[in-house]
């Protein structure tokens, strides 16, 4: 199950090229080559090890634990360096591992689905990067996992947390708009309004996909997503992160009059008309909430 000739024959090499030629990946086997690998330096080698090994897997005996050590490790070294991230995004087969192992464990195991969206988010910190994580498929996993799991508080912080990186890219965007992004953000907004995290990694991703950098054209939205918004202001009266990702969004969708009108629509009570105008007065910045 494709196996990789190395240039030089190191111990863990020949472990490596073993372990790749047998029938099937043995977790413990696994552990032992990716801890020589490490300890060798060999991260690129450990990369297509483990690659390799989940997508075996998930053609055979689609371990759980083995899946999910995959994950773990793709997470660790792609924290590890800008190497690491490149080795796996240009790893051809990387993204179709990842969005395979979602699926196959989208109504099993909400840890799975977790992990996968870890690695997908520390793949997309850079910018230049972003486009890739959208165009290789990872936002439509990361999409569907979310309508799976809609009630999972952790899994939604989680997954709104990656798809607020590439919201800010404009070739990624676009892939999230075609994608259902908005409608899907929105509703997760409404179900877990309660959590302030998800309202405000919520109103980023809203705010970014109103339209392109320039505010040339801006997209009208529907009064759902607008009370969504209003909503989180009023709900969260303290958390100073939820007011500034929600003016933002709001501030992105006011120069649509078909949107400002809904905004004014939406905001004509006292208490929602005082939070919106005097927080958008009050904080005044001029680029998006941050990463």
């Amino acid at each position: 199950w494709y196996p990789f000739k190395l240039p030089s024959k190191t111990p863990s090499q020949n472990n490596v090229e073993s372990y790749l030629e047998s029938s099937a990946p043995h977790l413990l086997t696994l552990c032992k080559i990716i801890s020589e690998c490490t300890l060798a330096g060999d991260d690129a080698v450990a990369i297509d090890t483990v690659i390799q090994a989940l997508i075996h897997d998930n053609a055979t005996s689609m371990s759980m634990d083995l899946a999910l050590f995959c994950l773990t490790t793709l997470w660790i070294l792609a924290r590890k360096s800008d190497q690491n991230k490149r080795k796996i995004i240009f790893e051809g087969l990387a993204f179709d591992a990842i969005s395979e192992v979602m699926q196959i464990y989208r109504e099993r195991s909400t840890d799975i689905d977790t992990m996968a969206c870890g690695v997908l988010w520390s793949l997309s910190m850079d910018p230049k990067d972003r486009k890739h994580i959208a165009q290789g498929g990872g936002c439509q996993a990361i999409l569907s996992v979310m309508l799976e799991h809609t009630d999972d508080d952790a899994l939604q912080v989680m997954a709104l947390g990656v798809l607020k990186v590439p919201s800010f890219d404009n070739i990624a965007k676009s892939t999230l708009c075609l994608k259902g992004t908005m409608a899907i953000a929105t509703d997760i907004m409404q179900k877990h309004i309660r959590n302030p995290t998800i309202q405000s990694e919520g109103c980023v991703i809203l705010g970014n996909l109103a339209g392109d950098d320039t505010n040339q054209f801006v997209v009208p939205f529907s009064e759902v997503v607008v009370y969504a918004v209003i909503r989180a202001m009023l709900n969260h009266p303290d958390p100073r992160e939820v007011h500034k990702a929600a003016c933002f969004t709001l501030m992105s969708l006011a120069p649509s009059a078909v949107n400002m009108e809904m905004i004014r629509r939406n905001a004509m009570t006292d208490d929602v008309g005082n939070i919106t105008f005097t927080l958008l007065r009050r904080l005044r910045f001029g680029s998006p909430p941050s990463l």
